[in-house]
């Protein structure tokens, strides 16, 4: 249950309606978002314009954006990128051991990468070291490397958004193979020790 009480009226509808459109089914949170017009819709746009990444292939932005979430922690963000890790084909094995890529021999440099960008923006304190960026700068070229890092603080952002509202996760990956977050699988490391 959300922190901030759903919208309702005309509006509201509209805004889920879109929501709907967008994602295939009902995202709650749209209609808490909707509280705020003015913030929803730059929200909107700047979500648009981040996830344009044409220097980056589409599953390795996705994969960028699954790192930063498991960092966080978000459950709803979670949930839809483990679904859209899915659809760009990332196998189950691999979405649940993304926070032990490394070691786990299931990915391969360039998603190793992503994986390792995404990890030291999104730790606190942020840790990106110059060799990162310049083997992304190395794949991706410069437009593709900021097209990643724009996307990857993006997905921090709306994620920590999203933890701070407590908007809940939609079911996208309901009954299959969902990612862990990352303080969850440190837990289970530990416990295992």
């Amino acid at each position: 249950m959300s922190r901030i009480e759903p919208r309702q009226g005309l509006f509201a509808n509209l805004v889920a309606f879109g929501a709907r459109r967008s994602f295939g089914r009902e995202v709650k949170s749209a209609r808490v978002y909707a509280n705020h017009p003015r913030l929803m819709f730059a929200w909107m746009r700047y979500n648009r314009t981040s996830e344009r990444a044409p220097h980056v292939p589409k599953a390795l932005a996705e994969l960028g954006v699954l790192r930063a979430a498991t960092m966080v922690g978000c459950p709803f963000c979670i949930d839809i990128s483990s679904e859209y890790n899915r659809r760009a084909g990332l196998t189950d094995e691999q979405l649940l051991s993304v926070n032990d890529a490394h070691a786990s021999g299931l990915f391969d440099a360039d998603q190793l990468l992503v994986i390792d960008l995404a990890t030291g923006m999104t730790s606190t304190p942020g840790r990106v070291e110059d060799g990162l960026i310049e083997r992304a700068r190395a794949r991706f070229g410069v437009k593709g490397t900021m097209e990643l890092i724009q996307l990857i603080a993006w997905e921090n952002s709306r994620a920590r958004q999203n933890v701070a509202l407590g908007v809940d996760p939609d079911g996208f990956s309901e009954g299959k193979a969902c990612a862990l977050p990352y303080a969850a699988a440190r837990a289970d490391e530990v416990s295992l020790a």
